[in-house]
């Protein structure tokens, strides 16, 4: 027992001997312990508090770049949605330019087969004439 004694008599002046005075003696050791265990306490209170604050600071801040990313996911598909409208209507421009050439075709080898066919209705009818 003493030479533990003596290890720590060196370090933190603990008392050489044991007896009565033992508790006098060693009351200011245990005050210091006291002391620091109070400040081990503060600096984990402090430093639970500086969590909280960081988780608190994160989650704000996660909660900023949520919103920000659900308003761009939003203009993203807005600007996809627009130009596939866009799509549709240039390719139902295109359609319906191709119906007008269509039409417009027939329409002129109607006009070019006119002639014939009354040339044929008239002599029809000039043939059976009385």
């Amino acid at each position: 027992m003493s030479t533990i004694l003596d290890r720590f008599r060196r370090a933190a002046a603990v008392p050489a001997g044991v007896g009565d005075d033992l508790v006098r003696e060693l009351a200011p050791v245990f005050a210091a312990l006291d002391s620091i265990e109070a400040d081990c306490e503060r600096v984990r209170a402090e430093a639970a508090e500086a969590a909280e604050r960081r988780v608190a600071a994160a989650r704000a801040e996660s909660a900023v770049v949520s919103a920000r990313t659900r308003e761009h996911a939003e203009a993203v598909r807005a600007e996809a949605e627009a130009e596939r409208r866009r799509a549709r209507e240039l390719q139902a421009s295109a359609l319906h330019a191709e119906a007008e050439a269509e039409a417009e075709a027939i329409r002129e080898r109607g006009a070019e087969r006119i002639p014939k066919l009354v040339a044929a209705v008239v002599a029809c009818v000039r043939s059976e004439a009385p």
